[in-house]
């Protein structure tokens, strides 16, 4: 017993290093993933310290013999008079803690000062020079998640990164995180806009908005009570002649493979293709043969389209992921936006101008407007709230965005159907269900009847969702994760990194539909599934995009066996997800 005398001693001396370090157990709380205590202020820094000579003392060698049964008693009565205390401590600090103590790299704090001699970054925060400094060297720039990834492996659920003259930005994944930042925004939120669109309106083409997409508060309510109506019906309305484009590609599916059945590498401008059939169609009432054979002449207008809508939306990421020097002079990558945005301008200008002489025609004979046969630009024409000039900008915006984001999550739900051929054949099993013969026509009320078809949809916008981020400009202040988020803070939601989470979905990685047809199936308030964003900055041509995919993907599931026999498939970042590799599908005749 004099022997143990020193140690008892010991455990003492330790218990006063726990009463000390209190304050440590307390604030390791608040974090979710190991921070780099180099790249965190000097107070997060002492933190660290004082926790690791706590653990230093409780794994000390000569407190071992303690744990011998003989003295069991005595280290048990040592222990329960200082551990009730250390708890009590923790409950009783619940005050948030301050902005300036959020981990992020400390690196950027340095850059803070000089940025005023430079332009200002881009609203979406991926300059390639600041993407390497946050990582400190260890990523290459790629235009993809992985280094928003490493930023919250590094530093945890929540990261700040000290901004340039707009302020700080905040980036969160976790859904409980995102549901906060949604339920403070009302009516009227705030989101990032493409500063190059609006420069390109504002300032080259004198317009007098800068566009829908980049309208902010109530001016974007104003225009989406406008026209959210006509978005919702205009699927239904034109059910028919989509199914009709949807032969069109499969028509040319037939044409362009080889004997083995095989696409050629540049199937992906096939799919834009389709998907701008379907926008011309619906917007102007108008069927420009994108995927017929005189389409394909380079000097035809279906191929000058498309090739301005690449061109567009290639030199627009460019431009607005970068330092923004055409801030100040035209750029080479500005000119050739620009250029290609004057293209698509004067194919909107020219129908819009056919039908408002249709309208005025009809009107002078008195004739009825017949809502179900009418194109969205004749409806949005007729709509005398509306003004010309603003239905042009959310066409072209509609035309660069929507047109690629509708063709992409298309492209990536072929591949993963491609790569899972159990699923690929549930797929078919309950297509030949519902439509037994190949003659048999498809409605909307066939597709809603098929509920494994829509979750193989949700399955792979879970995977790659259109826009990986979502981005907010916080209206009021708000306490996220045990700190304060002042009123103006710039919030950048990674909901593809929240969606692929194991903590938010089993399997993850995994492409899984039949998670989405349990007997508890997910809420529309589930943050952790957000594809087309949320509240009234939400996409307003979900349901025309859904039932787009839907129908094309029964129409190939149902005609072809779909193989993939290629390096894996991944996204890049260019405004939206696209993929990162050729789309050499091959398309199997099925018995």
């Amino acid at each position: 017993m004099q022997r143990l005398l020193p140690k008892f001693s010991s455990i003492s001396r330790q218990c006063s290093v726990m009463k000390i370090t209190k304050p440590v157990a307390a604030t390791e709380s608040q974090k979710c993933l190991d921070i780099n205590a180099s790249d965190i202020i000097s107070a997060s820094m002492a933190q660290s310290q004082a926790a690791s000579v706590m653990n230093e003392h409780l794994t000390r060698a000569d407190s071992i013999p303690l744990l011998d049964p003989t003295t069991a008693e005595l280290s048990s009565t040592t222990f329960e008079v200082t551990t009730p205390k250390i708890e009590s401590h923790i409950i009783g600090d619940m005050t948030p803690l301050p902005f300036e103590e959020i981990p992020g790299p400390a690196v950027l704090k340095i850059w803070e000062k000089y940025w005023k001699y430079v332009p200002l970054l881009g609203t979406q925060l991926f300059s390639s020079l600041l993407i390497n400094r946050f990582t400190q060297g260890r990523l290459s720039w790629n235009r993809n998640v992985t280094p928003l990834k490493y930023l919250f492996n590094e530093y945890g659920c929540i990261v700040r990164i000290n901004g340039p003259l707009s302020g700080d930005i905040v980036m969160i994944h976790r859904p409980e995180h995102i549901a906060e930042v949604f339920r403070q925004e009302g009516d009227t939120p705030i989101r990032s806009g493409i500063d190059i669109l609006q420069h390109y309106r504002l300032n080259y083409r004198k317009y007098r908005i800068a566009g829908p997409f980049s309208l902010l508060g109530a001016e974007w309510l104003e225009v989406r009570e406008k026209v959210e109506q006509d978005f919702n019906e205009i699927a239904t309305r034109f059910f028919g002649k989509i199914d009709a484009i949807c032969d069109d590609l499969i028509t040319r599916i037939y044409k362009i493979r080889n004997r083995q059945n095989e696409v050629p590498s540049n199937f992906h401008e096939d799919m834009i293709r389709w998907s701008m059939e379907c926008f011309c169609n619906l917007t102007f009432n108008k069927h420009l043969g994108f995927l017929e054979s005189p389409g394909y002449n380079s000097t035809s207008e279906p191929s000058r389209i498309i090739d301005s809508l690449m061109t567009a939306h290639k030199y627009m990421s460019r431009c607005e992921t970068g330092f923004q020097v055409w801030r100040f002079f035209l750029t080479p990558f500005a000119r050739k936006l620009f250029e290609a945005c004057n293209v698509l301008d004067g194919v909107i200008g020219r129908y819009a101008r056919q039908a408002q002489s249709k309208l005025r025609a009809r009107s002078s004979r008195g004739d009825t407007m017949n809502d179900n046969s009418s194109p969205v630009l004749e409806k949005f024409l007729l709509n005398e709230s509306v003004h010309p000039d603003d239905i042009c900008t959310l066409l072209l915006d509609m035309m660069i965005l929507g047109v690629q984001a509708t063709a992409n999550s298309e492209s990536f739900l072929l591949y993963y159907l491609a790569k899972n051929p159990r699923i690929q054949r549930i797929l078919y099993d309950e297509i030949a269900s519902v439509l037994p013969y190949k003659d048999s026509v498809f409605t909307e009320d066939t597709l809603k009847s098929m509920p494994y078809l829509k979750a193989c949809l949700q399955e792979s916008l879970r995977l790659r969702p259109t826009f990986p981020y979502i981005t907010r400009l916080l209206p009021k202040t708000i306490s996220l994760h045990g700190y304060t988020i002042p009123k103006g803070t710039f919030i950048i939601m990674a909901n593809q990194i929240t969606s692929q989470r194991e903590e938010n979905f089993e399997d993850p990685t995994k492409f899984k539909p039949e998670r989405w047809l349990t007997s508890s199936p997910r809420s529309d308030t589930d943050f952790s599934y957000l594809p087309f964003g949320y509240g009234m900055r939400s996409c307003l041509g979900k349901h025309m995009a859904e039932t787009k995919m839907m129908l094309l993907t029964a129409k190939l599931i149902r005609q072809f066996r779909i193989e993939y026999d290629y390096a894996d498939i991944g996204s890049s970042f260019m405004m939206v997800n696209v993929p990162n590799k050729p789309l050499r599908f091959r398309f199997v005749d099925r018995n």
